[in-house]
């Protein structure tokens, strides 16, 4: 079929979750009708490596077919389209676009680059759900969704197996509903059915006050990737860390980039210290056999030294990298934000 064949989709549902995600994503999907009208995007946090079998534990949960798409392909309407693994998915006007780009907190795919494109693509026809997770990817591009006009869904913290993420969209996004997944998939449903058949998609771009504005301050502050300067961003009322590359922290992000490079640091340096230790011994242990005794006390003094500093600092590297606890207020949950 040709490309001038094909009716665009008048909508667009972008899906999020990470951990306890794939039963959240099984129980949305099942509660989809097989006349599905729009395109749906789905991200999930998975490693790099392997192969992802996501699409398939969603083709056997309902009644859509997913997959993952290539580079390039067309959008259509009831069709499940799944991040592949280590890439980013984004959509244009009519097709989904699947790319390396820098990591956005240390996730490729991630929730925040798919919902922006869903947002500056179709405007008030795009939809955002955040599922179960950890951390906050996904709470700025939700509040992007909603900015625009679209609809902006998280489920229900207490029925999550992780409540991270869903906490942090509605502490950030600012959803139209927080509910079980079986209630968000019913919105959802209702939502489309009420958009206007036939309307043109206004895009982000094209919306009188879109807020999709940026102020950018300079920090002091360094990428936990690749070491550059950072700069402190505001995108559609989201605060966030940036670097020249497009590396892009949350401030919790950050803190937790942050405590990588501080581990990675107490760990090299303590492998510097064993191994001037060894080098020490080395040397004394020639000397000695050489029968060279002038210079033995020094070097064993070295080598008991650097071995005490490599202990002491083993015991600090338990004390500091602890992992960061990100806490939020449950009390502010509700199950509107209208």
């Amino acid at each position: 079929m040709a490309i001038n064949d094909v009716h665009p989709p008048q909508a667009a549902v972008a899906v999020a979750a990470s951990a306890g995600g794939v039963e959240a994503l099984s129980g949305f999907v099942s509660a989809l009708p097989e006349d599905f009208p729009a395109a749906l995007l789905v991200v999930l946090h998975i490693p790099p490596a392997g192969p992802s079998v996501l699409p398939s534990i969603l083709t056997r949960a309902g009644k859509l077919a997913a997959r993952h798409p290539n580079d390039g392909e067309l959008l259509e309407d009831g069709v499940i389209m799944v991040a592949p693994p280590d890439k980013h998915m984004t959509v244009d006007d009519r097709s989904v676009r699947v790319m390396t780009g820098p990591r956005e907190n240390g996730h490729r795919p991630a929730a925040d680059v798919l919902f922006r494109s869903v947002a500056e693509t179709f405007g008030e026809s795009g939809a955002g759900v955040v599922l179960s997770g950890t951390m906050d990817d996904g709470a700025a591009g939700l509040r992007a969704i909603r900015t625009v006009g679209g609809l902006a869904l998280v489920q229900d913290p207490k029925e999550a197996a992780f409540p991270g993420m869903p906490l942090a969209a509605i502490r950030e996004g600012e959803p139209h509903f927080v509910g079980a997944v079986s209630l968000l998939a019913e919105r959802v449903c209702a939502w489309l059915s009420e958009l206007p058949a036939g309307r043109p998609r206004v895009g982000a771009a094209t919306l009188a006050n879109p807020g999709r504005e940026e102020m950018a301050d300079l920090t002091p502050l360094t990428c936990p990737e690749c070491g550059g300067t950072l700069w402190h961003r505001h995108q559609y009322g989201a605060e966030r860390y940036r670097c020249r590359v497009g590396h892009t922290f949350s401030a919790d992000g950050l803190m937790l980039g942050k405590q990588d490079a501080l581990e990675a640091a107490l760990w090299a340096a303590i492998v510097a210290l064993d191994e001037r230790a060894e080098i020490s011994r080395r040397i004394a242990k020639r000397l000695e056999e050489n029968g060279r005794l002038g210079q033995l006390g020094r070097y064993r003094a070295d080598t008991r030294a650097a071995a005490e500093r490599a202990d002491a600092l083993r015991e600090l590297t338990r004390d500091l990298v602890q992992g960061v606890n990100v806490s939020y207020d449950e009390g502010d949950i509700g199950n509107s934000a209208d």
